[in-house]
């Protein structure tokens, strides 16, 4: 498997656990991380980071804004990644 290959299968398996927390609160980096367990994945945290700011740049993903906590940045699956997990049925 390819470099390229595994980060899309990051960023697959980040957008997965995103569409699974349907709250308005989204989800942490530490608790994504987490979730990805199952998956067989094991990133470290500033990879996922990484991941998490080129997901919001396509639009599959946006940050929570916050009032307290700021410094806890989370994230949610927006309706394009809805749509991106559906077209490539996953």
């Amino acid at each position: 498997m390819t470099t390229q290959d595994q980060t899309e299968l990051l960023d697959n398996e980040i957008l997965l656990v995103l569409s699974a927390n349907n709250t308005r609160y989204g989800l942490e980096v530490l608790p994504i991380i987490v979730f990805l367990r199952p998956a067989g994945l094991r990133p470290l945290t500033n990879h996922v980071l990484d991941r998490m700011e080129y997901l919001t740049d396509k639009g599959l993903v946006c940050e929570v804004a916050k009032t307290i906590g700021k410094s806890n940045r989370a994230w949610k699956i927006t309706d394009a990644g809805r749509d991106y997990l559906d077209q490539h049925n996953l």
